[in-house]
């Protein structure tokens, strides 16, 4: 046998305290800081990409002449892999995570823009 309820509860105290949340406002986004973004992981990648095909056609000619070219292929792999596991620990790092997506995103592309367009003009000019 149950006990008896001795303090019925209100039924609009009830839905105050357990109905589900109202859903947040979507965060406006800041177009300035999108093209921003875009335009330094544009020059980021279109950078990377001619370094790639710098890479890759030292490694044709290299396997055609005989040589070996793991160490040539391997090198670029590992740098690549660590800048991106350093910009990925920066992205969740607690001081960056306050700022909004859209800066986050312009942050790590100034961030990871001048070393390869620095490697690439190295490449082009000698």
């Amino acid at each position: 046998m149950s006990a008896p309820n001795p303090t019925p509860m209100n039924s609009a105290a009830y839905a105050a305290l357990y109905a589900s949340a109202p859903a947040p406002a979507p965060a406006r986004t800041n177009k300035s800081l999108a093209v921003a973004a875009a335009v330094l992981w544009g020059i980021t990648c279109s950078a990377l990409s001619l370094i790639a095909f710098f890479v890759l056609m030292i490694a044709v000619w290299s396997a055609s002449s005989g040589a070996d070219v793991t160490e040539l292929l391997l090198w670029p792999v590992i740098v690549l892999a660590g800048a991106g596991g350093l910009l990925t620990l920066l992205y969740f790092a607690p001081g960056i995570r306050r700022l909004s997506r859209e800066a986050r995103f312009t942050l790590l592309g100034a961030l990871a823009c001048p070393a390869p367009i620095a490697l690439a003009l190295y490449v082009m000019t000698s």
